[in-house]
């Protein structure tokens, strides 16, 4: 009944899907460890965008690092959420690095 409903919850997000296969060894390259193929889940500069989130930089901040407008750094994290399916930012940096979107 638990493997039953959690196909249910998984199949209707694909970020959760990702990292139940790679959790049970599924979706893994050769030579990279717990890695799921998703090399272009996120643009260059989500990642970027993302690597600043972790590091505590605030969107203003960001924004004066990357040289963009601070609407910019919020719709590279409101587009790296949708796409993680995240709840909030921390959510999108944790699951990026789960997903081995991104390296900190």
């Amino acid at each position: 009944m638990v493997s039953t409903r959690l196909q249910m919850v998984t199949a209707a997000n694909p970020t959760l899907n990702m990292l139940a296969n790679a959790e049970h060894g599924r979706n893994r390259r050769p030579g990279v460890e717990n890695r799921v193929d998703q090399a272009n889940l996120l643009t260059a500069r989500e990642q970027q965008v993302l690597s600043l989130v972790a590091e505590g930089f605030s969107n203003k901040s960001i924004a004066m690092c990357l040289s963009i407008s601070e609407r910019t750094v919020k719709s590279h994290i409101t587009n790296s959420m949708t796409k993680l399916w995240a709840s909030d930012r921390t959510h999108a940096v944790v699951t990026a690095v789960r997903l081995g979107c991104l390296a900190l």
